[in-house]
């Protein structure tokens, strides 16, 4: 259990955070201001930010657990994220900047027409109280619940109405300015556990020994077959091109920081600066759960079955003295409250901007705010009611990125279509969600039947669903196109171009600043290319 050291650092973080929450609540003035914090965001900010807002709880607890179950291999989403980001800077971000939106269902509807911002508002808030909070306010409950001794309920509505008291207040800026602190704190904590890991296995070689004696030396590796449950083909065509795609060019709770940026410069370079950063989960999130495989360490439940989900409280119990614990469940405490705050902040926009604004534009700025704030507090509830739908998975990541995955395909066809074809129009990108979405629940249940509901769907290729996923995502994509062809070609806007992918100059962005970041891109690519070779 926690001593009072650690108990005493834990405090002063929330008090720090919550203090610098508050004191943007005295900064802004508008909606401008409140939700994307007055369009005046640099690079640091937006890279940390982005990095802190990804990286909540659900990735100690869900990444410790991957880690001693498959390996490093499930870090492959990580370092997919790193391509995702290049295509956020190289192709979205200077899209959204400059049609000057406030959400992504409304560069949607400038794209599409009324009816895909309508859905995908609804898409976005059903997945931030299933998938996002849900998963977010489990998992760091989870842990600190294990240390603590303390009822898993009064921690999970404490932690929720904390950070729910410091979003509604501050706006974005306290979520993007918190986000950096914590991001700070999150990888601190999380080198310091790492290092304790890899030390008490006997450093690299002591660990690669250990996993040969168990038998287990494939759980360093990154590139499995097509056949297995997360193939690399999978991470490429289920993971980048579709699902990480949407996750970090297109989801609100992410993208809203990049909304907020000064200019092109400052958007293009944080995304990239988010794509480095990307680059350390593996190491210092994924590699301790392999740690825990190489260890033996003991992460039976209370009845004796094991529970990978227990793999990180155990790693903090087992290997940190007092005081180091603190620092660490500090490191987890940002990172949970990081995630929720901007995905509180990302509800309340949506409500307000896609909602309310979109269909009584009369409505003050200030109204506004206060609808978002009571959807906010909603959003709250929601995610803690929807926590036991989690128990049905093997593990919490699972959970995360199936469920995310099938129903983000649409949306991610419809959207990465809208900035390369001109041709798809607003027809074909409503069959593309409705005909997607069918697709994608039909392939989940599939896969949650014993047996399963069609023979097609057994063949091995099909094990994993990243697979199954782009299977949903060329369905979509043959929808879009067949109906849009067979239908009247959209407005004149779109045909000519305004929407359509160009590598050029933005808002803010000299020449050079456009070469710079061109460079920073490159090295990015061929760093996290070099790294997959590695870990081959």
């Amino acid at each position: 259990m926690l001593g009072p050291i650690d108990y005493a650092i834990i405090a002063a973080y929330f008090i720090l955070t919550v203090a610098l929450g508050l004191y943007f609540a005295r900064k802004w003035k508008g909606s401008e201001d409140y939700f994307l914090a007055g369009r005046s965001l640099t690079w640091p900010l937006i890279g940390l930010s982005l990095f802190a807002t990804n990286i909540s709880t659900e990735h100690f607890v869900g990444l410790a657990a991957g880690g001693h179950r498959e390996g490093l291999v499930q870090g492959g989403y990580e370092w997919i994220a790193s391509y995702c980001l290049l295509m956020l800077a190289g192709v979205f971000a200077p899209q959204y900047l400059r049609h000057r939106v406030f959400t992504i269902p409304e560069f949607f509807e400038k794209r599409y027409g009324l009816e895909a911002r309508v859905l995908l508002t609804i898409y976005f808030l059903a997945m931030i109280v299933l998938t996002k909070t849900s998963v977010a306010l489990y998992s760091g409950t989870r842990v600190l619940s294990d240390l603590t001794g303390w009822d898993f309920q009064t921690v999970m509505w404490g932690i929720g109405i904390v950070t729910a008291l410091y979003t509604m207040a501050g706006g974005l800026a306290a979520v993007v300015y918190t986000d950096a602190l914590q991001a700070i704190i999150l990888m601190g904590g999380s080198m310091l556990l790492t290092s304790l890991a890899l030390d008490e296995a006997g450093g690299w070689s002591g660990l690669t020994a250990k996993l040969q004696a168990i038998g287990k030396p494939e759980l360093l590796s990154m590139v499995k077959g097509p056949g297995s449950e997360l193939p690399f083909s999978g991470f490429l065509l289920g993971n980048f091109l579709i699902g990480g795609m949407f996750y970090w060019c297109m989801d609100q709770v992410n993208v809203q920081r990049v909304l907020g940026a000064k200019n092109v410069r400052e958007a293009r370079l944080g995304a990239v600066f988010a794509g480095f950063l990307k680059i350390l989960p593996v190491f210092i999130l994924v590699l301790p759960g392999v740690a825990a495989a190489a260890l033996n360490l003991d992460i039976r439940d209370s009845n004796g079955v094991q529970d990978y989900n227990r793999t990180y409280s155990v790693l903090v119990q087992t290997l940190l003295p007092a005081g180091l614990k603190g620092i660490v469940l500090a490191a987890l405490l940002a990172a949970l409250m990081s995630s929720i705050s901007s995905m509180f902040n990302s509800a309340s926009t949506l409500v307000a901007r896609d909602l309310v604004a979109r269909f009584k534009p009369e409505t003050s700025a200030r109204m506004q705010i206060l609808i978002g704030q009571a959807a906010l507090v909603m959003v709250m509830i929601g995610g803690i009611m929807a926590t036991p739908l989690i128990g049905k998975y093997k593990h919490l990541w699972e959970y995360l990125q199936e469920v995310s995955a099938y129903f983000s395909v649409p949306f991610a066809v419809v959207g990465l279509s809208g900035v390369f074809i001109r041709r798809v129009n607003r027809l074909g990108a409503v069959a593309a969600v409705v005909i997607g979405v069918l697709a994608s629940a039909l392939l989940l249940v599939d896969s949650h039947t014993t047996g399963g509901l069609f023979s097609f769907l057994r063949h091995p290729y099909l094990n994993s669903f990243l697979h199954r996923s782009f299977l949903c995502a060329a369905v979509s994509f043959v929808a879009l196109i067949a109906v849009s062809l067979f239908t009247a070609p959209p407005r004149d806007e779109v045909l000519a171009g305004t929407f359509a992918f160009s590598w050029s100059q933005g808002e803010g962005e000299s020449a050079h600043d456009l070469r710079l970041a061109g460079l920073w891109m490159i090295c990015l690519f061929l760093l996290v290319a070099a790294l997959w070779w590695m870990f081959r």
